[in-house]
Protein backbone atom coordinates (compact mmCIF):
# COMPACT_ATOMS: atom_id res chain seq x y z
CA UNK A 1 0.00 0.00 0.00
CA UNK A 2 1.22 3.51 -0.58
CA UNK A 3 -1.20 5.80 1.64
CA UNK A 4 -3.51 4.35 4.50
CA UNK A 5 -6.98 5.60 4.97
CA UNK A 6 -5.90 8.92 6.88
CA UNK A 7 -3.02 9.58 3.81
CA UNK A 8 -5.47 9.13 0.77
CA UNK A 9 -7.32 11.77 3.05
CA UNK A 10 -4.39 14.00 2.93
CA UNK A 11 -3.60 13.77 -0.25
CA UNK A 12 -7.31 14.98 -0.98
CA UNK A 13 -6.61 18.07 1.26
CA UNK A 14 -3.41 18.71 -0.30
CA UNK A 15 -5.05 19.06 -3.72
CA UNK A 16 -7.79 20.78 -2.90
CA UNK A 17 -10.25 18.67 -3.54
CA UNK A 18 -12.04 17.81 0.14
CA UNK A 19 -14.37 20.27 1.02
CA UNK A 20 -16.69 20.43 4.36
CA UNK A 21 -19.10 23.22 4.95
CA UNK A 22 -18.55 26.01 7.89
CA UNK A 23 -22.16 26.27 9.08
CA UNK A 24 -22.06 29.87 7.21
CA UNK A 25 -25.47 30.15 5.98
CA UNK A 26 -23.98 32.93 3.00
CA UNK A 27 -21.83 29.83 1.90
CA UNK A 28 -23.32 27.58 -0.31
CA UNK A 29 -23.57 23.54 -0.05
CA UNK A 30 -23.21 20.67 -2.21
CA UNK A 31 -26.24 19.48 -4.54
CA UNK A 32 -25.11 16.30 -5.93
CA UNK A 33 -25.54 14.03 -8.65
CA UNK A 34 -28.56 12.12 -7.21
CA UNK A 35 -30.30 15.35 -6.64
CA UNK A 36 -29.58 15.02 -2.89
CA UNK A 37 -27.96 18.24 -0.72
CA UNK A 38 -24.87 17.51 1.26
CA UNK A 39 -22.66 19.66 3.59
CA UNK A 40 -19.50 18.15 2.46
CA UNK A 41 -18.20 16.62 -1.36
CA UNK A 42 -14.76 15.00 -2.53
CA UNK A 43 -13.95 16.41 -5.70
CA UNK A 44 -11.89 13.55 -7.58
CA UNK A 45 -11.95 15.69 -10.87
CA UNK A 46 -8.78 17.40 -9.02
CA UNK A 47 -7.14 14.37 -8.40
CA UNK A 48 -8.03 12.48 -11.32
CA UNK A 49 -6.06 14.26 -13.59
CA UNK A 50 -2.79 13.63 -11.63
CA UNK A 51 -1.64 10.22 -13.25
CA UNK A 52 0.97 9.59 -11.46
CA UNK A 53 -1.31 9.61 -8.27
CA UNK A 54 -4.15 8.06 -9.81
CA UNK A 55 -1.76 5.04 -10.49
CA UNK A 56 -0.74 4.78 -6.83
CA UNK A 57 -4.77 5.17 -6.05
CA UNK A 58 -5.02 1.88 -8.74
CA UNK A 59 -2.43 -0.02 -6.94
CA UNK A 60 -3.73 0.46 -3.51
CA UNK A 61 -6.83 -0.87 -4.90
CA UNK A 62 -5.76 -4.12 -6.12
CA UNK A 63 -3.92 -4.71 -2.68
CA UNK A 64 -6.89 -4.19 -0.92
CA UNK A 65 -9.00 -6.42 -3.50
CA UNK A 66 -5.95 -9.07 -3.27
CA UNK A 67 -7.19 -9.87 -0.06
CA UNK A 68 -10.62 -10.77 -1.55
CA UNK A 69 -8.80 -13.47 -3.61
CA UNK A 70 -10.62 -12.05 -6.95
CA UNK A 71 -7.43 -10.69 -9.08
CA UNK A 72 -7.13 -14.35 -10.51
CA UNK A 73 -11.12 -13.83 -12.11
CA UNK A 74 -10.94 -10.49 -13.64
CA UNK A 75 -11.55 -10.30 -16.80
CA UNK A 76 -13.06 -6.73 -17.48
CA UNK A 77 -12.33 -3.60 -15.24
CA UNK A 78 -15.59 -1.48 -15.89
CA UNK A 79 -16.11 2.26 -14.68
CA UNK A 80 -18.41 4.50 -15.88
CA UNK A 81 -17.68 7.75 -17.83
CA UNK A 82 -16.12 9.63 -17.04
CA UNK A 83 -14.74 9.66 -13.72
CA UNK A 84 -14.23 6.21 -13.03
CA UNK A 85 -12.75 5.67 -17.14
CA UNK A 86 -9.34 6.50 -16.52
CA UNK A 87 -9.52 4.32 -12.61
CA UNK A 88 -10.64 1.44 -14.32
CA UNK A 89 -8.18 1.66 -17.30
CA UNK A 90 -5.47 1.58 -14.63
CA UNK A 91 -6.40 -1.39 -12.21
CA UNK A 92 -6.78 -3.25 -15.39
CA UNK A 93 -2.94 -2.55 -16.21
CA UNK A 94 -2.03 -3.29 -12.39
CA UNK A 95 -4.09 -6.69 -12.92
CA UNK A 96 -2.42 -7.20 -16.10
CA UNK A 97 1.25 -6.72 -14.83
CA UNK A 98 0.63 -8.94 -11.53
CA UNK A 99 -0.83 -11.70 -12.73
CA UNK A 100 0.60 -11.85 -16.45
CA UNK A 101 -2.39 -12.08 -18.42
CA UNK A 102 -4.27 -9.24 -20.30
CA UNK A 103 -7.12 -7.67 -18.40
CA UNK A 104 -9.48 -5.24 -19.88
CA UNK A 105 -11.11 -2.03 -19.21
CA UNK A 106 -14.85 -0.50 -20.25
CA UNK A 107 -16.85 2.57 -19.63
CA UNK A 108 -20.01 2.63 -20.26
CA UNK A 109 -21.47 5.90 -21.06
CA UNK A 110 -24.83 7.74 -19.48
CA UNK A 111 -28.26 7.72 -21.58
CA UNK A 112 -32.11 7.51 -21.63
CA UNK A 113 -33.96 4.59 -22.35
CA UNK A 114 -38.04 5.38 -22.44
CA UNK A 115 -37.09 8.12 -20.26
CA UNK A 116 -35.08 5.96 -17.97
CA UNK A 117 -31.32 6.18 -17.13
CA UNK A 118 -28.91 3.63 -18.38
CA UNK A 119 -25.54 3.10 -18.74
CA UNK A 120 -24.57 1.74 -22.20
CA UNK A 121 -21.65 0.56 -23.77
CA UNK A 122 -19.88 0.14 -27.06
CA UNK A 123 -20.46 -2.52 -29.39
CA UNK A 124 -17.01 -3.56 -29.26
CA UNK A 125 -16.80 -3.40 -25.49
CA UNK A 126 -20.10 -5.67 -25.23
CA UNK A 127 -18.58 -8.10 -27.43
CA UNK A 128 -15.59 -7.93 -24.88
CA UNK A 129 -17.43 -8.29 -21.96
CA UNK A 130 -19.68 -10.94 -22.93
CA UNK A 131 -19.09 -14.12 -21.21
CA UNK A 132 -16.64 -12.59 -18.53
CA UNK A 133 -16.27 -11.42 -14.71
CA UNK A 134 -16.30 -8.22 -14.30
CA UNK A 135 -14.93 -5.98 -11.71
CA UNK A 136 -17.04 -2.50 -10.87
CA UNK A 137 -14.91 0.23 -9.87
CA UNK A 138 -16.18 4.05 -9.38
CA UNK A 139 -14.12 7.17 -8.45
CA UNK A 140 -17.03 8.54 -5.69
CA UNK A 141 -19.61 6.48 -4.63
CA UNK A 142 -22.83 7.97 -2.85
CA UNK A 143 -26.17 6.36 -3.14
CA UNK A 144 -24.63 3.47 -5.41
CA UNK A 145 -27.55 4.59 -8.97
CA UNK A 146 -24.37 4.57 -11.14
CA UNK A 147 -22.95 0.86 -9.80
CA UNK A 148 -26.57 -0.32 -10.10
CA UNK A 149 -26.72 0.58 -13.53
CA UNK A 150 -23.30 -0.18 -14.66
CA UNK A 151 -24.07 -3.78 -13.27
CA UNK A 152 -27.54 -4.03 -15.27
CA UNK A 153 -25.34 -2.99 -18.25
CA UNK A 154 -22.95 -5.95 -17.66
CA UNK A 155 -25.38 -8.37 -17.54
CA UNK A 156 -26.97 -7.03 -20.53
CA UNK A 157 -24.10 -7.63 -22.38
CA UNK A 158 -23.96 -11.40 -20.66
CA UNK A 159 -21.40 -10.53 -18.58
CA UNK A 160 -20.90 -11.48 -14.47
CA UNK A 161 -20.38 -8.77 -12.08
CA UNK A 162 -17.92 -9.65 -9.37
CA UNK A 163 -19.28 -9.54 -5.70
CA UNK A 164 -16.64 -6.35 -4.80
CA UNK A 165 -16.53 -2.77 -5.94
CA UNK A 166 -13.51 -0.96 -5.82
CA UNK A 167 -13.90 2.78 -5.25
CA UNK A 168 -11.96 5.85 -4.64
CA UNK A 169 -14.01 6.95 -2.08
CA UNK A 170 -17.18 5.69 -0.01
CA UNK A 171 -19.27 8.41 1.42
CA UNK A 172 -22.49 6.45 1.30
CA UNK A 173 -22.04 5.19 5.53
CA UNK A 174 -22.97 1.87 3.84
CA UNK A 175 -20.86 -1.40 3.06
CA UNK A 176 -22.39 -2.70 0.65
CA UNK A 177 -24.35 -1.96 -2.77
CA UNK A 178 -26.82 -4.40 -4.18
CA UNK A 179 -25.18 -6.98 -2.33
CA UNK A 180 -21.62 -6.03 -3.25
CA UNK A 181 -18.91 -5.54 -0.92
CA UNK A 182 -17.05 -1.84 -1.08
CA UNK A 183 -13.77 -1.65 -1.45
CA UNK A 184 -12.81 2.17 -1.13
CA UNK A 185 -9.30 4.19 -0.56
CA UNK A 186 -11.42 6.55 2.05
CA UNK A 187 -14.82 5.41 3.82
CA UNK A 188 -16.22 8.72 5.02
CA UNK A 189 -19.99 9.30 5.95
CA UNK A 190 -21.53 12.59 4.58
CA UNK A 191 -24.84 13.52 5.68
CA UNK A 192 -27.43 13.86 2.65
CA UNK A 193 -30.43 15.13 2.34
CA UNK A 194 -33.70 15.65 0.11
CA UNK A 195 -34.29 19.04 -0.76
CA UNK A 196 -37.18 19.77 1.58
CA UNK A 197 -35.43 18.73 4.09
CA UNK A 198 -31.74 20.19 3.90
CA UNK A 199 -31.11 22.34 6.94
CA UNK A 200 -28.81 24.23 5.12
CA UNK A 201 -31.25 25.38 2.81
CA UNK A 202 -33.79 26.39 5.47
CA UNK A 203 -31.15 28.33 7.25
CA UNK A 204 -31.04 30.34 3.24
CA UNK A 205 -27.85 28.92 2.21
CA UNK A 206 -27.71 28.02 -1.64
CA UNK A 207 -27.65 24.07 -3.43
CA UNK A 208 -25.13 24.27 -6.21
CA UNK A 209 -23.53 21.91 -8.04
CA UNK A 210 -20.19 21.15 -6.52
CA UNK A 211 -17.99 22.27 -10.09
CA UNK A 212 -16.43 24.49 -12.55
CA UNK A 213 -17.08 27.66 -10.99
CA UNK A 214 -19.23 26.53 -8.40
CA UNK A 215 -16.37 25.01 -6.69
CA UNK A 216 -14.61 28.51 -6.02
CA UNK A 217 -18.08 29.53 -4.91
CA UNK A 218 -18.04 26.64 -2.47
CA UNK A 219 -14.38 28.29 -1.03
CA UNK A 220 -14.66 31.62 -1.32
CA UNK A 221 -14.71 33.98 1.86
CA UNK A 222 -17.95 35.16 3.51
Amino acid sequence: MNFDTEGWIGKYQQKDALWIHDGNPLRPHALLTSGLHSNGFFNSRLVIPDEDLLAQAAEDLVDLLLSAGLMSHVGVVVGPQTGATKLADLIANVITRRRGWRCYSASPAKGEVDSKKVMQFSDDECMMIHGRYCLLCEDVLTTGGSVSLTARAVANCNGMVLPQVGVLVNRSGTEHVDGAKIVALISRDMPTWQPEECPLCAQGSEAIRPKGENWARLNAKY
